[in-house]
């Protein structure tokens, strides 16, 4: 069965053979050559020629700790000890970093990486309380590791502190603890990945509905403790709609939420975790909130005139109350480089359909030479949605805009996991490649469009107006939408690194002077802390530091990460 309506391959993470820093399937990689329409464009954009080969990353001999130290942490560890303790250089390097392009700069660069000393891979609930609470008593810092998969320095290691640095791995820590049919909730334990959770439910008939694009390559509890979006959250909702119960490890003991998310018996912790960044603890069971796996879907594929009318359209469906799963409305520009990066094995695929389509719509409606694509799905339940569907397609005029074959959709689907494989072989060309985002209010959201592009032709390290910019919107809500960027130019050699800090600040500050938020589903990190703590409520952040000192006195859990 096709996971949620997904063509999706369950994969088999701890046996398949890869690059340790690149992303997914080692079946799915991909070169360069791979999409010669984008490679064209590049080459003829930069004045460039982008080699058959590539440049390796850094070679990396990893420090070891002394026998005698190693000796000690078998001790301190003694009930997990030999089987779940691992000083091995390969697992080591294997969870030091997520993926982020600064992650990936910092492998080929060898700049600024540090490695864990040591790798934990903990079984049960009881395992991880332990190793907690040993980790504590040795001031040991503990960086829990799902999937590996956040993109803004979640699993960084802090080099200025001295204490030993040890990774849980939690890729083990998986199984199905109940499923309740009668009141639609299932209990995992937080190690889970998406694939997984998704079969174990569709053979039961029902879906969490969470699909980000790391979906094959992420973790349930990492999509809490980053409070998570997927690409259907416009419909089922984001994870802290989803959780309706946790268990939590922390070094000062083990917690779990209330039963009920909807009671009023006071104060409830579960919202404490969502969006935590294991700074508290390690979330370690999860009840989430199921739903019936829809019997079919419906699309609607729309063109738009520019992002301008296409955004109005998309602040009238969501205020009117119509929910679609997904939700994409891409600029111009991202419109048209949907045939750049197109694959070889592609190319007649989502982008020729959209092609023909607009050429027929040009002849008679002239101002559509640089249209924005909008795609829409909407989930066939046991009640019809057929009212939404036919309010949101009588709409598109009143905007401009013009319906699309519906198959442009179901072209898109099948490619939504795959382009994050793009991004590795770019970066191997010397190209700088990052997504950032943002949950904007209505009412700014064309401002910061056009404020971006302005101040990214303005910018030295973005290569002006030779840079690429593209943005979409993904998910919307009656007061706000979330904006995806994504950026590609030059990577400007010998300062790789200080390039992406003068882009990842122009972005951000830019998106915060328009009443952006820090991120919609990406997190914080170490990436955006100073503009975390610089828009947080100052008694809101010592609330949150009593909380951290009282859950983790010796501030052993993911240090540095949201507030230092």
């Amino acid at each position: 069965m096709f996971l949620s309506n997904y063509p999706i391959t369950l994969c088999k993470l701890f046996f398949m053979h890869r690059d340790w820093w690149k992303w997914g399937d080692p079946n799915e990689v991909k070169h360069i050559n791979d999409y010669p329409k984008l490679k064209v464009l590049l080459e003829e954009r930069w004045k460039t020629h982008l080699r058959e080969d590539f440049f390796p990353p850094k070679k990396f001999n990893l420090p070891q700790l002394p026998e005698k130290k190693k000796e000690q942490i078998r001790d301190i560890f003694a009930s997990v000890y030999p089987k779940k303790i691992s000083f091995n250089e390969d697992e080591r390097l294997a969870v030091s970093l997520g993926k982020s392009y600064y992650d990936v700069l910092k492998i080929f660069k060898g700049e600024g990486f540090v490695s864990p000393d040591l790798v934990i891979s903990p079984s049960t609930h009881d395992d991880i309380q332990y190793i907690l609470t040993q980790a504590s008593d040795n001031n040991i810092q503990i960086i829990p590791y799902g999937g590996g998969s956040n993109v803004v320095g979640a699993l960084s290691l802090d080099a200025n502190r001295p204490e030993i640095k040890c990774t849980l791995d939690l890729r083990k820590y998986k199984r199905l603890l109940k499923i309740d049919e009668e009141h639609l909730t299932a209990t995992f334990e937080s190690g889970i990945f998406g694939p997984e959770l998704e079969k174990i439910l569709n053979n039961k008939g029902y879906t969490l509905g969470h699909f980000p694009q790391s979906f094959e390559f992420s973790t349930l509890g990492g999509w809490i403790v980053t409070r998570g979006a997927g690409q259907e959250s416009t419909y089922y909702g984001k994870m802290e709609d989803l959780v309706e119960h946790i268990k939590v490890a922390t070094p000062a003991g083990t917690l779990e939420s209330n039963p009920f998310t909807h009671d009023a018996s006071g104060v409830n912790v579960l919202p404490l975790f969502i969006g935590s960044e294991g700074v508290f603890g390690v979330v370690t069971e999860v009840t989430v909130k199921i739903k019936k796996l829809p019997k079919n879907y419906r699309w609607v594929v729309a063109l738009f005139p520019d992002f301008r009318e296409g955004s109005n359209y998309l602040k009238a469906l969501a205020q009117a109350g119509v929910k679609p799963s997904v939700v994409r409305l891409s600029d111009a520009i991202e419109t048209h480089m949907f045939s750049k990066i197109a694959s070889s094995e592609e190319q007649h695929g989502f982008v020729n359909d959209l092609k023909k389509e607009a050429q027929k719509l040009f002849l008679q409606w002239k101002n559509l030479s640089e249209p924005c694509v909008l795609i829409m799905r909407f989930p066939q339940g046991e009640i019809s949605v057929s009212s939404q569907v036919i309010y949101a397609k009588g709409l598109v005029e009143k905007y401009k805009g013009m319906l699309a074959p519906a198959t442009v959709g179901d072209k898109w689907a099948e490619q939504r996991f795959k382009t994050p494989y793009l991004r590795d072989t770019l970066v191997e060309h010397n190209v700088f490649i990052d997504t950032m985002e943002t949950l904007v209010p209505w009412k700014d959201t064309q401002k910061l469009h056009v404020a971006l592009t302005r101040e990214l032709n303005k910018s030295v390290a973005f290569n002006k107006n030779k840079g690429i910019f593209l943005a979409h919107i993904s998910h919307i809500y009656s007061n706000a939408a979330c904006m995806y960027f994504t950026l590609m130019t030059p990577m400007q050699k010998g300062r790789e690194l200080e390039q992406w800090q003068d882009i990842k600040t122009l972005v951000t500050d830019t998106i915060m002077q328009h009443n952006g938020s820090i991120s919609h589903h990406h997190s914080v990190g170490s990436d955006h802390q100073k503009w975390y703590k610089k828009y947080t409520d100052p008694l809101a952040m010592e609330v949150l530091k009593s909380i951290k000192n009282k859950l983790d006195p010796k501030g052993i859990m993911n240090p540095g990460k949201l507030f230092s």
